[in-house]
């Protein structure tokens, strides 16, 4: 924007589920802002015959799974909508062994900055307790992905009239929750003010 100076910016995504001729414009957060997580487990490793002579990392990264998918229904105001997915266990290599190490790898997903600090607070504190109780060791690393994708009010009212005008009013849709999908729109966005929209593929 440096190089090509614009006043405000428009995006467009084909969007599943929405009938085809049909375009939703919305103002405010319409995708969620994502981070990735990591969380490795570090336990004492033994034979699985005898368990007392280790510390189990697969059962601490089992409990982890769990208590991370708490953590929006109980550390977060109802209002805020948040999602934390575990969508990675790796563990182990061998039927008779107790592995040393389990990593965890997801995704946390929300609408304002301030959530995503409760979560990050809320996943440590959840790592923190857990491996005390355990007698394990635990480390989560948060890496920042793609802030929340925010649409201007202006410049969703131009997007609500062009395409009112193309596709008819009764085909153009305010009314549709915003996504917990994440889109990289939402960086020219915090630079320029902005609509991104979508557009009905019907599939």
């Amino acid at each position: 924007f440096d190089r090509f100076p614009v006043d405000s910016i428009y995006g467009l995504h084909n969007w599943p589920g929405l009938p085809v001729g049909q375009m939703a414009v919305m103002s405010g957060p319409i995708m969620a802002g994502t981070c990735s997580f990591e969380i490795r487990v570090r336990g004492r490793g033994c034979h699985a015959a005898m368990p007392h002579q280790g510390s189990d990392a697969i059962l601490a990264a089992s409990q982890l799974v769990e208590a991370l998918n708490h953590i929006v229904s109980r550390a977060l105001d109802p209002a805020d909508a948040a999602v934390v997915s575990v969508t990675q266990f790796h563990a182990g290599e061998a039927w008779n062994i107790l592995p040393e190490e389990a990593m965890l790898r997801g995704t946390m997903r929300c609408f304002r900055p301030e959530v995503q600090n409760l979560l990050e607070q809320a996943m440590n504190r959840v790592c923190q307790g857990i491996a005390v109780a355990s007698g394990t060791e635990i480390s989560a690393r948060i890496s920042q992905r793609y802030p929340p994708t925010v649409n201007d009010e202006k410049a969703s009212d131009v997007c609500r009239q062009a395409a009112c005008r193309v596709l008819g009013a009764e085909q153009v849709r305010g009314d549709l929750p915003p996504s917990m999908g994440a889109e990289d729109f939402a960086y020219m966005l915090q630079k320029k003010p902005g609509c991104y929209v979508w557009l009905g593929n019907g599939k």
